[in-house]
């Protein structure tokens, strides 16, 4: 049987839907292993949080997430600058991660053939499971 001891659940604090976040902490729950919720500052984006810290991020999950939920979770919040996909491996690698759980809104044809998402690069990226949600 696999076992996950920490699961990482990259969050994007621009994004309006991060329904996903919820099935993550309910697997780690399931599972009863540790979520890192990292936020990644991105060059390409133009670091749209310059003010980012652990505390930004945990707000934002305390908006999507009921407080029930929380309060049983094992939660380490995280940020970071540079290129998501690069961070998120390094964090990977620094974190012992054993699976990684990411939200994937769907975008259309056109967008879709002129840009990877973040899930796809991780993807194509990392040597670990990679589960992905659609956003509701």
């Amino acid at each position: 049987m696999l076992e996950f001891k920490n699961i990482l659940y990259p969050i994007d604090l621009d994004s309006e839907k991060i329904s996903s976040i919820k099935t993550a902490l309910e697997f780690a729950q399931l599972f009863n292993c540790r979520v890192h919720i990292l936020y990644v500052n991105d060059i390409e984006a133009g670091y749209r949080h310059p003010a980012d810290h652990e505390d930004a991020v945990a707000l934002k999950v305390k908006e999507v997430v009921a407080a029930s939920l929380l309060e049983i979770a094992n939660i380490t919040y995280a940020v970071s600058k540079g290129d998501t996909v690069e961070e998120i491996v390094k964090y990977t690698q620094a974190n012992h991660i054993d699976m990684i759980i990411i939200g994937h809104k769907h975008r259309g044809r056109l967008y879709a053939s002129l840009f990877d998402s973040t899930d796809v690069k991780l993807i194509d990226n990392v040597l670990l499971p990679v589960l992905v949600i659609p956003e509701q």
